[in-house]
């Protein structure tokens, strides 16, 4: 079957999923190609989008929907709680957004508080793109968005829906399950999801028992739609997520008893308002939305002994805001601009176990902040266009930051655990500061032949200290001290790559350079506490950069069929000290062969061979880790129409196929360095998905 495809100069390239269908084709011109089920990527495109349905199995959690992506690493403190890594920054550096609300604006963790149930798509970008984002895209972002409404053909009403069961199977025990259900017709469209999810822990390579790994996590999700016209539409949308874990990177050792932290009650709601229009006075693709959150985390100190309870600290936020977007075809150009505006209040509480009275003490608020506000007013814009086999996209954006915090640093309290030459360090200053941020962009290609598209881009973004970075907001151990004279930090990135195709063989390549300027790094002050742990800082390095090479070739071996190798290396320096920055990913290589299909059998066998990491910041006191190499295996069929189901998947993934003891370097680890366990041994995972 052929298929043809027009489409503007910037997305001229080939874009492939790294193993998938799920990509659009694109060229300058109009031409005629064959369909086949195994597309190609371009990292020269600003993002590669993941259709989650076109996916063999529909993902549970965002780290699963982005697992596959050769160039996005995890940053973890358990199977849980992970969050995404790119071009050597995780969410310092990578926002993520569901739709137009970021999440992690005030709390690096709440990425796990996200539902995949009824996300459609994701996309995912590489290097700065605070042009187009705003604020804190410095090496990357991630952006889920919902799935759209579903509308039918006359006023009477059909449904729809889906079952998904997910059963953890050898070193990682454990269940998921979630169901929906949407019912429409031509005018309104209504839908309801929910789902649970209970992981027991996980054991090592050695079949030891990894401490205060289960999580569990329950999520439902309500959305209404009502069409306007034949091409708009109004909705509105509400999701709530809660979730109990631990963190097994955590434990830590005080006067000879073990230590660690857990979440019992991580609690989100979002609500959605907006209206969608196609096609609204010459503008296309019209989307105003207001959106809404309110985040609460419980992060709590527990004994390894009797009693238990220690410390417990809360956090909470609420953020409201609205984003209004628009495209305009003029031409060759393709214009689109966007305008937002967000406001986020955080607060926390803290109370200590009294040990002698076996009673809880009063709350009060935890050393950092007693309370603040960040508020963002943003405005992006972005010409696409084409000149012969050129083409170009041209970017700029202006976002305007106020922050106001509310500071509870408590230098009596601090002076009974940290040494008198960091006191003068800790004072109790208040912060009202005002920042006007400008970013800018510039991709530039162009297409000798199908072979060769070379391509460069030159980007720059600037972010504000997160309150955490400032006023070290923890439960009041000492091991971290405020530093309210953080700067901004700034990024500028060039990127040099090319992508093509020939014949049955294609791929896509990428050498990028970031440099920082005032770089917000943690670093190990050279102190400890009363109790022995090592004070840590948030400091501003003066220059750092890191650089690297992400590059995938593939070959079709006919149709569905493929052969995949793909290749990451990151270097990151810190220039004002001369030596490494921390948690800089080591260099990886993964050979994959695989098939996939719409319909039938789809199967996948990886070897992913993970370099050491020696290169470790002195000053952040990292661990370094040893290289690995990891066999794993997927392999699914999907069933066509079968009775009442349209659609049936059943899949298996084994992963770490012979048992290999190793732990990834960007795992989190304790302050100490005294635990550091591994990652899970044989796994498997054990899927079911019906849709009807």
């Amino acid at each position: 079957m052929k298929k043809k495809f027009l489409v503007s100069g910037l997305t001229c390239l080939l874009s492939l999923s790294h193993h998938a269908v799920r990509a659009e084709t694109a060229t300058l011109e109009q031409i005629t190609v064959e369909e086949t089920a195994v597309a190609e990527q371009s990292l020269a495109a600003p993002k590669e989008t993941i259709a989650l349905d076109q996916e063999p199995v529909r993902p549970d959690t965002l780290s699963e929907a982005l697992k596959d992506i050769f160039y996005v690493e995890l940053l973890k403190d358990g199977s849980y709680n992970a969050e995404p890594y790119i071009r050597g920054r995780g969410t310092k550096g990578v926002p993520v957004y569901l739709e137009g609300m970021r999440l992690n604006a005030g709390h690096n963790d709440s990425t796990n508080l996200l539902s995949m149930i009824d996300v459609g798509s994701v996309d995912v970008y590489r290097g700065a793109n605070a042009s187009t984002l705003g604020m804190g895209a410095m090496s990357g972002a991630v952006v889920a968005k919902f799935a759209e409404p579903t509308f039918g053909k006359t006023d009477a009403f059909g449904a729809s829906g889906f079952m998904n069961v997910q059963s953890g199977l050898f070193s990682e025990s454990g269940l998921s399950t979630s169901m929906g259900a949407e019912v429409f017709n031509d005018r309104f469209s209504f839908s309801l999801s929910g789902g649970v999810s209970d992981f027991m822990g996980y054991e090592d390579g050695n079949g030891d028992e990894v401490l205060h790994s289960g999580y569990e996590m329950s999520n439902y999700n309500g959305a209404a739609a009502v069409k306007v016209s034949d091409d708009s539409y109004a909705y509105l949308r509400y999701m709530k997520i809660e979730a109990d874990s631990e963190d097994p990177f955590s434990r830590y050792q005080n006067g000879g008893v073990w230590l660690y932290t857990d979440r019992p009650n991580d609690d989100g709601k979002y609500y959605f308002v907006g209206y969608r229009d196609a096609s609204l006075g010459g503008l296309k693709d019209v989307d105003v939305q207001l959106y809404g959150n309110d985040l609460h985390y419980d992060v709590n100190t527990n004994r390894e002994a009797t009693p238990s309870e220690m410390n417990q600290l809360y956090r909470e936020s609420e953020t409201r805001g609205g984003k209004v977007s628009a495209k305009k075809a003029l031409d060759d150009h393709l214009l689109s601009f966007s305008t937002g505006y967000s406001k986020m209040d955080i607060t926390n509480g803290l109370r200590k176990f009294n040990m002698a009275t076996k009673t809880w003490g009063d709350w009060t608020n935890a050393y950092g902040i007693s309370g603040g506000d960040i508020s963002s007013y943003a405005l992006n814009a972005a010409d696409d266009f084409t000149y012969d086999k050129a083409f170009f996209n041209l970017s700029g954006g202006y976002e305007h930051v106020r922050r106001n915090v509310d500071s509870n640093i408590n230098t009596s309290a601090l002076a009974k655990l940290v040494p008198a030459a960091l006191l003068d360090q800790i004072r109790q200053e208040d912060t009202h500061e005002d920042d006007n941020l400008f970013s800018a962009g510039v991709i530039a290609g162009y297409k000798f032949c199908s072979a060769f598209v070379p391509y460069v881009k030159l980007s720059n973004a600037t972010r504000t200290p997160y309150f955490n970075e400032a006023y070290g907001n923890n439960p009041g151990n000492g091991s971290q001290i405020p530093n309210q004279t953080l700067d901004n930090e700034t990024v500028w990135g060039a990127d040099l790559g090319a992508d093509g195709k020939l014949g049955a063989f294609y791929y896509t390549s990428a050498l990028y350079y970031q440099k920082y300027s005032d770089y917000i790094e943690l670093v190990n002050t050279g102190f400890k506490t009363t109790a022995g742990l090592p004070i840590k800082q948030f400091i501003n390095l003066d220059d750092a950069e890191i650089y690297g090479a992400e590059a995938m070739v593939g070959y079709n071996l006919g149709g569905d069929r493929f052969v995949e190798a793909s290749y990451l290396y990151t270097y990151g320096e810190n220039e004002t000290y001369d030596q490494p920055l921390a948690y800089i990913a080591p260099q990886k290589l993964t050979v994959a062969v695989g098939q996939r299909r719409e319909l039938g059998l789809n199967w996948r066998i990886e070897e992913m061979m993970v370099d050491n990491q020696d290169r470790i910041s002195k000053i952040n006191g990292e661990t370094p880790t040893a290289g690995y190499a990891l066999t794993n295996l997927s392999i699914s069929y999907a069933f066509d129409q079968w009775a009442w189901a349209k659609k049936t998947v059943v899949a298996f993934d084994l992963n770490n196929v012979f048992d290999c003891e190793y732990r990834e370097h960007l795992d989190r680890v304790s302050s100490t360095a005294w635990y550091l366990p591994d990652d899970p041994g044989v796994n498997g995972l054990l899927s079911l998905r019906v849709q009807f």
